[in-house]
């Protein structure tokens, strides 16, 4: 009989598994599980998670004698492996209250309850108090160690003795071997934390691949127009000197860290020095631009200006009405950065591959800048195809 309780348990504690890797694959739960830290709203969320999935452990459970064999310890312990004691105490109070007053005629009502609590508190004191690859293992092990004290506090205050012995000769064996649920559980958060970090490794490597790819022709360009200015005007080429090495430094030292949107500006502006003395200042560059410390990506305003000045101006007939206006306003929360021209504007088949994640052809700049706000603010560039000319926005906060 006992091997059919062990049977039923393992199906039980499957389902509770199964159930929450069902949770974990929706978009707004996984979401939360992918963060590196959890706000009070994150945890608030997950504890309601861990305290329905107890419940239903309890609601699921076999009755056997008076006592529930159930899944309640699993659930609670693993929100406290995984997610700390804001997740696990709550879950252990009040599912261990709730198998309180749902049974309250049954005989182990009250040693769940403690149990319960106890298992929720002790599981929290082991969040990030263990390497993240001995969660399972150290799960299983305060799991198992909830459960003894189950049944330690079942033969210490069930009555008649015979009747709680012969509900732990029945329950116990399942018990220990149902918590290898929480392994399960574990794995589940471990395999999304994982994918998670290699998604951003990938990432982060095809955009360092791409901003090195970024109009490789400019520097060698750059430096005929320096040596152009070094024989009729010499002071004008110690300048451009500067802003090259300016421009370049910025370049080298890329390593998709946040920067001073200053500092970034500085960058942009060398660019510009260089570009409006290659085409004898056929570049009228209007800048409204507000004060603020907020730190941004590096090298994210310059990829947009060169493809305003590139794509859109410097195709057009009349070089010479062409402008590129650089805004940087201050909203309530956040910092609107936009680069418009009026030059021959974007093609819409660009602005919907750039959407759809294809990176169009010559626009290696805008497509890594896209992809790069996504990745640090969830929402890339804004492209907006004028009458005459190009507007791309975007939004960033601390």
């Amino acid at each position: 009989m006992k091997e059919n309780y062990l049977i039923i348990l393992l199906e039980k504690t499957s389902f509770i598994v199964v159930l929450f890797l069902l949770i974990s694959k929706l978009k707004i739960f996984k979401s939360i599980f992918e963060k590196d830290k959890y706000d009070k709203k994150d945890l608030f969320i997950i504890s309601i998670i861990f305290i329905v999935l107890s419940i239903i452990g309890t609601y699921d459970g076999i009755f056997y004698k008076g006592s529930i064999l159930n899944t309640r310890i699993i659930t609670i312990v693993s929100g406290g492996i995984l997610f700390g004691p804001f997740v696990s105490i709550p879950a252990g109070i009040i599912s261990g209250l709730h198998r309180f007053l749902a049974y309250p005629d049954s005989m182990t009502s009250i040693p769940c309850f403690i149990s319960s609590v106890f298992a929720g508190i002790f599981s929290g004191l082991f969040y990030k108090r263990i390497p993240v690859k001995y969660r399972g293992f150290y799960g299983i092990l305060v799991g198992m160690v909830s459960e003894n004290i189950t049944i330690i506090l079942i033969y210490l205050l069930c009555k008649p003795k015979t009747l709680a012995l012969d509900i732990i000769h029945t329950i116990y064996l399942p018990l220990m071997v149902g918590q290898l649920g929480i392994g399960f559980m574990v794995s589940i958060v471990n395999t999304i934390e994982k994918d998670k970090k290699d998604i951003e490794a990938r990432k982060k490597a095809e955009m360092s691949a791409l901003q090195r790819q970024i109009n490789p022709h400019f520097i060698f360009n750059a430096l005929n127009t320096i040596a152009s200015f070094i024989r009729f005007d010499p002071q004008k080429a110690r300048d451009l000197i500067i802003s090259l090495s300016t421009y370049l430094r910025h370049n080298l030292e890329f390593d998709d860290t946040l920067i001073d949107i200053k500092k970034e500006m500085e960058q942009v502006k060398s660019y510009i020095d260089i570009e409006q003395a290659r085409f004898n200042n056929a570049l009228n560059i209007e800048y409204d631009i507000d004060n603020t410390n907020i730190k941004i990506p590096s090298l994210i305003i310059q990829p947009l200006v060169e493809n305003a000045i590139i794509h859109g101006i410097l195709p057009m007939d009349n070089k010479y009405d062409g402008k590129v206006k650089i805004s940087i306003k201050n909203l309530d929360s956040k910092v609107k950065i936009s680069i418009e021209d009026n030059g021959l504007g974007i093609d819409k088949n660009v602005i919907d591959n750039i959407y759809k994640g294809n990176m169009p052809e010559n626009k290696i700049g805008l497509y890594n800048v896209h992809l790069r706000l996504k990745l640090y603010y969830n929402k890339g560039l804004e492209i907006t195809k004028l009458n005459k000319g190009t507007l791309i926005e975007f939004y960033v906060w601390g």
